[in-house]
């Protein structure tokens, strides 16, 4: 073969190689390079959107489906948004490709109504999820996504007790919907029995697991460290810039999740709390 056509078919390839490889890359998403400059993954940027819409692990903050393709699905939506007003439920099919038009979900809130999905919840037994009892009229019922929602004869929403995946926002409670998961200090800081809350693990074999359901609760001014005290990592305050001199008496604690608790070195006593909302 001459040298002149062994050139022309090895650029020939490298070019069909290269038309290859941008039609793949087109296919899978604008991708980075690594350190090593190989292509590999889709970009951030499309990475955080497939999390968003597929994250659900906290549903008590609302969220948009900016995917402009999307379609209506139930595990992943709850309501649209039509030029910034929302509806809850599926959007009639004239929606799709409004302006404003996008679909979304909120979470259950006291005072709102069922409605689009009113009939279509799985009546609870208050006494088994150790909710507290419903007075005359209402009822427990529990969504798809695990949540309780004690609902009126006309399906307004009176009280919300998220359940199922462990949230991110450590400022609100939640229970375990499982009956067969057994205690676990990264995800539980304590249970309920007869609807009574009490902090840390329940004594080993005093109970049956259908008695208690484990969960969550927030640290909160006028509690006791109880169970957790003295499994505290205690802080200098001056080391941080959020935290005041405490008081005699008193002393400032890191909880396990990163919390700040002021409680009294004798008996435990919390004063202040401040958060830390990057779990």
């Amino acid at each position: 073969m001459r040298k002149s056509n062994l050139f022309t078919a090895v650029a020939a390839l490298a070019l069909a190689t290269s038309l290859a490889a941008g039609a793949a890359s087109a296919q899978q998403g604008q991708r980075e390079p690594s350190q090593n400059g190989q292509y590999q993954g889709p970009s951030r940027e499309a990475q955080r959107q497939d999390d968003r819409a597929n994250d659900h692990r906290d549903r008590r903050e609302s969220w948009r489906d900016s995917r402009n393709d999307v379609r209506w699905d139930d595990r992943q939506h709850n309501g649209y948004y039509q030029n910034g007003r929302w509806t809850y439920g599926e959007p009639p099919a004239a929606a799709y490709g409004r302006r404003g038009f996008e679909l979304g979900y909120r979470p259950w809130a006291v005072g709102q109504n069922l409605g689009y999905y009113n009939g279509r919840f799985q009546d609870v037994d208050y006494r088994r999820a150790q909710l507290s009892r419903p007075a005359r009229g209402m009822r427990w019922v529990q969504d798809d996504r695990g949540d309780f929602l004690l609902i009126n004869r006309a399906g307004r929403i009176t009280q919300v007790v998220v359940s199922g995946n462990q949230p991110r926002d450590r400022r609100q409670s939640w229970r375990e919907a499982r009956n067969d998961t057994r205690w676990d200090d990264s995800r539980y800081n304590g249970y309920y029995r007869n609807n009574v809350w009490s902090y840390g693990a329940p004594p080993e074999g005093r109970y049956a697991r259908g008695e208690i359901v484990y969960g969550y609760q927030p640290w909160q001014r006028g509690q006791r460290l109880g169970y957790y005290e003295g499994r505290y990592q205690e802080v200098d305050y001056r080391s941080h810039d959020n935290l005041r001199a405490p008081p005699r008496g008193y002393h400032w604690v890191r909880s396990d999740g990163g919390d700040y608790l002021l409680a009294a070195i004798a008996g435990g006593l919390i004063t202040a709390v401040i958060l830390n909302n990057t779990h």
